[in-house]
């Protein structure tokens, strides 16, 4: 009996008879080398090839992967509304850069602060100034072979350099607030831990915790115990394009109020240059909670 034999397999043994009878320069051996290598790798894998690097480029352009230390400048404002009506806007800039060989990362933030405590004292004015200077550095401690997860480690802290109006006018339970360092006259330190999974090239899950105490400075000043989760996920597009919702949980250890908010991010990414927007809303916000806010900014690495 005749067995059929699929003309794939065909083509790729004739093109092995041709590259052994011919000489290695001949025009013959050229296809069959080019065909046979073709069959021999997969017609699929220049095309996966391409898609896997563009992935990671967009992931990788965007700067929003806490392992990823690469110099960048970023600046955005945040806006809140709390519960009660009072409002706070922030503008921040940050710079980043790369040390120990790309594996860890020191983070300088300089916030400009303009908040509105009407609603909870309407003989007071808006006040606008610096906030408190905030120093971090990071470091990558464990990777897996497969690159799939990192383990990331956290020492970071605020100095109280904040305007004289901000700590004057400030409202005196100021420190209380759970989400926010309005200008405390505190030198706050802790440390913090983060898991980055990375799920492909484009697609990360993040969940990171920070304690934040304060240590020393004004004696007059409330003292700060703070602990805060941000989990996040992203996922990119080649075109740029990137998703990412977040969830906060921050906690107050000395009052026990917790501050709950959810931020889904959009962002672009094109030449290493990131524009974002991310809209957020409280759950259940108790008073001077985050009940709604809006974040906008960019980043720009080199």
């Amino acid at each position: 009996m005749i067995r059929s034999v699929p003309a794939i397999f065909v083509i790729a043994l004739l093109g092995a008879q041709v590259r052994a009878q011919a000489p290695a320069d001949s025009p013959l051996l050229q296809p069959a080398i080019s065909l046979s290598t073709f069959l021999q790798s997969g017609a699929e894998t220049p095309n996966a090839a391409g898609a896997d690097q563009a992935a990671a480029a967009a992931q990788q352009d965007n700067g929003t992967n806490p392992a990823q230390n690469i110099t960048t400048f970023i600046a955005s404002n945040e806006y809140y509304t709390l519960d009660g009506g009072n409002r706070i806007n922030t503008t921040y800039t940050r710079f980043k850069f790369p040390w120990y060989d790309k594996r860890g990362a020191l983070l300088f933030e300089v916030p400009f602060v303009y908040y509105n405590f009407q609603a909870q004292d309407p003989g007071l004015p808006h006040v606008g100034g610096l906030g408190d200077i905030r120093m971090q550095a990071s470091y990558n401690v464990w990777t897996s072979c497969d690159k799939h997860w990192t383990v990331i480690g956290f020492v970071q802290m605020f100095l109280p350099t904040a305007d004289n109006t901000l700590l004057t006018r400030n409202s005196e339970n100021g420190n209380e607030l759970t989400a926010f360092n309005l200008g405390t006259g505190k030198y706050v330190a802790g440390p913090g831990v983060g898991v980055v999974y990375a799920i492909a090239p484009n697609f990360i899950i993040a969940p990171l915790y920070f304690f934040e105490a304060s240590v020393f400075g004004n004696q007059d000043r409330p003292d700060i115990r703070r602990g805060k989760w941000r989990v996040f996920a992203m996922y990119a597009w080649e075109n740029g394009v990137y998703v990412l919702p977040e969830f906060q949980a921050l906690t107050n250890y000395l009052s026990g109020n917790n501050d709950i908010y959810v931020a889904p991010e959009v962002g672009y990414s094109t030449k290493r240059t990131t524009i974002y927007v991310k809209p957020g809303i409280g759950i259940a916000p108790d008073k001077n909670d985050r009940q709604w806010g809006l974040e906008f900014g960019a980043r720009v690495q080199f």
